[in-house]
């Protein structure tokens, strides 16, 4: 099964594909769409843009078509991570759904609760919502999902690395128990994914690749940098030397993500910043200058790494070393979308080297070393390298004389304290 006339699906979903220019089913697609048009639980796990937006969204659609239901409350729940993949969904939603009258609405935090209690009333079929502010919903009793028949977690992993586990059970409690599930996740290999698991009924486990290997399709690099300021001239010669015209730079904090965001617009790059501080309203306007091309680099924090779905990023820069693999997959993974090659570049001081080596072992691939010119850094890598790749660190030296030199706190040719608490030698 390779095009989307294949599954059977309703025409009217056809016709948005079509005009959408959706030609070939990606594999996700192609595995997880008939299984779910047959009302299978499933657990799937995909790299992200792998068409899973689509994967879940088309046979949820066909179903509600295929059953009206025009005085049921919400019949589709879909929960996702972060402000931003919700809206993105709603816009995926809204290609997919052109030719349709089914309506969705979206509850996020960082909006006024009584504007979305509003939204609640006018009975959208399908809701898209992070869980923090849906659970605020439910106790309140806002809403209500006795009518549920589509429960869909995305990007599973990245709630659950959010500390929202306790969320998700408690919205699954107060939805439907008849209804169908879809879990999407990076990977199933998630400690914590046992313990959600309980949610679905029997599901069956679809594995397109491993989130290790998902981007092999991304080249990646390294260049070696002494310090902050290093790493911000390398930025700009990496953009320039690649020609690059939509950029994503991730750092590790806040403040350096705002300082770095900063100083490119003093350095007359089209460029500006994004974390978790600033309110909703301005995030969408940066966003959406982004994705318009108004803006060229954007400078983000983790939190935005798995939010972020956007097609044809040239490059993605790391400020700083992720913390861990899977954090940098995530990041890496905004560019070489949906089948284009994409290049990912990370900065690497003295002391991230070790975290770099720990992150290519995890991955299973070794970054190819890369200078720019006339900002090679002082920095050359470790004079040597384990067998894991990291730095050999320096034995402290043991003074063998150490006790004896010193002698004891006040005993004879040792050392005691004056009247103010120094140590002072004894004559």
């Amino acid at each position: 099964m390779s095009n989307f006339q294949d599954l059977g699906l309703h025409q009217q979903l056809l016709k948005a594909v079509d005009r959408a220019g959706f030609k070939e089913l990606t594999e996700v697609q192609a595995k997880a769409i008939p299984l779910a048009l047959d009302g299978k639980d499933l657990m799937v796990s995909a790299k992200t843009g792998s068409g899973k937006t689509a994967a879940f969204f088309l046979p949820t659609l066909h179903l509600m078509l295929s059953k009206e239901s025009p005085n049921s409350g919400t019949r589709t729940l879909i929960l996702v991570p972060t402000r931003e993949l919700a809206l993105q969904t709603k816009k995926a939603f809204e290609v997919l759904s052109g030719f349709t009258q089914i309506k969705c609405g979206v509850i996020i935090g960082g909006e006024a609760f009584k504007h979305q209690i509003a939204s609640i009333r006018k009975n959208p079929e399908i809701i898209v919502a992070t869980p923090g502010r849906l659970v605020e919903h439910i106790e309140k009793g806002s809403i209500n999902f006795e009518d549920l028949e589509m429960l869909i977690l995305d990007e599973a992993d990245r709630m659950l690395d959010m500390g929202f586990g306790e969320d998700m059970t408690l919205i699954a409690d107060a939805c439907n128990p008849n209804r169908q599930n879809l879990l999407f996740s990076a990977t199933l290999a998630h400690s914590k994914i046992p313990n959600i698991q309980a949610i679905l009924r029997n599901p069956i486990s679809i594995e397109i690749d491993s989130h290790r290997q998902a981007h092999s399709d991304i080249k990646q690099q390294l260049v070696l940098a002494d310090d902050e300021k290093h790493k911000t001239m390398l930025i700009i010669g990496l953009i320039a030397e690649e020609k690059a015209e939509r950029v994503i730079v991730f750092c590790k904090t806040r403040e350096q993500c705002q300082e770095l965001g900063n100083v490119l617009k003093y350095k007359k790059l089209k460029a500006d910043y994004l974390h978790g501080e600033i309110p909703q309203s301005v995030r969408k306007q940066v966003m959406s200058r982004f994705r318009d091309g108004k803006l060229n680099v954007l400078v983000a924090t983790d939190l935005a790494a798995r939010g972020l779905d956007i097609l044809n990023v040239d490059l993605v820069i790391n400020y700083s070393v992720a913390q861990s693999g899977d954090d940098h997959v995530h990041r890496v993974g905004r560019t070489g979308r949906a089948g284009e090659d994409g290049m990912a570049i990370t900065l690497v001081n003295q002391q991230e080297y070790n975290l770099m080596s720990s992150i290519e072992r995890y991955l299973n691939i070794p970054f190819e070393h890369r200078y720019v010119q006339g900002l090679k850094a002082v920095f050359k890598g470790p004079k040597k390298v384990k067998k894991s790749g990291k730095a050999v660190g320096k034995k402290k030296k043991v003074d063998k004389n150490r006790g004896a030199k010193k002698g004891k706190v006040g005993s004879k040719g040792g050392t005691q304290r004056d009247g103010f608490g120094v140590l002072k030698k004894k004559r």
